[in-house]
């Protein structure tokens, strides 16, 4: 965590699941690894908490899929969607760890980005081929009435392989 504008936030991707999440067995498998947390600061305005901001970092999470021996890989491409994972992003609704009352007028929007740069154009879900993708996952929490105050901040969204 890192206290920036007298505001210290923190984000932390989670998954639902353990760390081994298995899809249908008779598939494969999925596993969601959190490499890094990130780190939420705030703006200049105090109107917004992200991962965007200056200073701040998008978390960083490994997903790794293998298909079970019966299961042709050739079907999981880009062309024809078969036998694929996809990967969802749901951001969280309210803050797990935060001042009082600082869930009250707060939108949250998240963003998906393979690492390498490669754009998911900001879908919250994705196909993932076979194999090891990292994965950037930013988060912004928004004021839509007053500003943020000081305190400490911690926001978990939800990560799926399905």
């Amino acid at each position: 965590m890192r206290r920036i504008g007298g505001a210290t936030v923190a984000l932390m991707a989670v998954s639902t699941q353990p760390a081994l999440a298995l899809v249908d067995a008779t598939i494969g498998t999925c596993t969601i690894v959190v490499v890094s947390p990130g780190t939420l600061t705030a703006s200049t305005d105090l109107k917004s908490l992200s991962s965007t901001n200056a200073g701040g970092q998008a978390a960083r999470v490994s997903v790794t899929t293998l298909l079970n021996g019966g299961v042709p890989q050739s079907t999981c491409s880009l062309a024809v969607q078969v036998n694929c994972f996809r990967v969802t992003y749901v951001p969280p609704t309210g803050f797990a760890f935060a001042p009082p009352g600082a869930d009250a007028s707060v939108q949250f929007a998240g963003r998906m980005q393979p690492q390498g740069g490669a754009s998911l154009l900001d879908l919250l879900s994705a196909v993932v081929l076979l194999g090891t993708q990292n994965v950037d996952l930013s988060l912004s929490a928004t004021k839509t009435v007053g500003v943020f105050t000081a305190g400490t901040y911690q926001a978990q969204p939800t990560i799926r392989c399905e």
